[in-house]
């Protein structure tokens, strides 16, 4: 995860990934994108990263890549919607609606969240 900076959201969810899965996330080095990533995945085969599932990725034969879901638990990301305060957009109060129905209730069988997201 190159670009990770220490005490940001992003990094504090990667902490607690690790530290939940016994994994060890890397956070060096420049991001030069998706084909020389998954080409450093394939010359070695200690490294893996994640997708989305809907992530569209094509990568050659001879690199012997495959993707795996992952569940139970699946990692979550906890996302924010943020607004102006005062903003009288009537679809907002919709959005907002819709998105807190969206929300599961926490099972730890089926997902993960991070401690600061529970």
């Amino acid at each position: 995860m190159p670009g990770l900076v220490a005490g940001t959201e992003w990094a504090v969810y990667y902490d607690d990934l690790a530290a939940a899965f016994g994994l060890t996330i890397e956070a060096t080095g420049p991001d030069f994108g998706t084909e020389p990533l998954l080409d450093t995945i394939a010359d070695l085969p200690e490294l893996a990263t994640f997708v989305g599932t809907q992530t569209r990725l094509v990568w050659p034969v001879e690199q012997d890549l495959r993707r795996v879901d992952l569940h139970g638990p699946t990692p979550l990301y906890p996302h924010s919607l943020i607004w102006r305060a005062g903003n009288p957009h009537p679809a907002l109060a919709t959005l907002r609606d819709h998105l807190v129905g969206l929300r599961p209730e926490p099972d730890e069988t089926r997902m993960w969240l991070p401690t600061w997201a529970r």
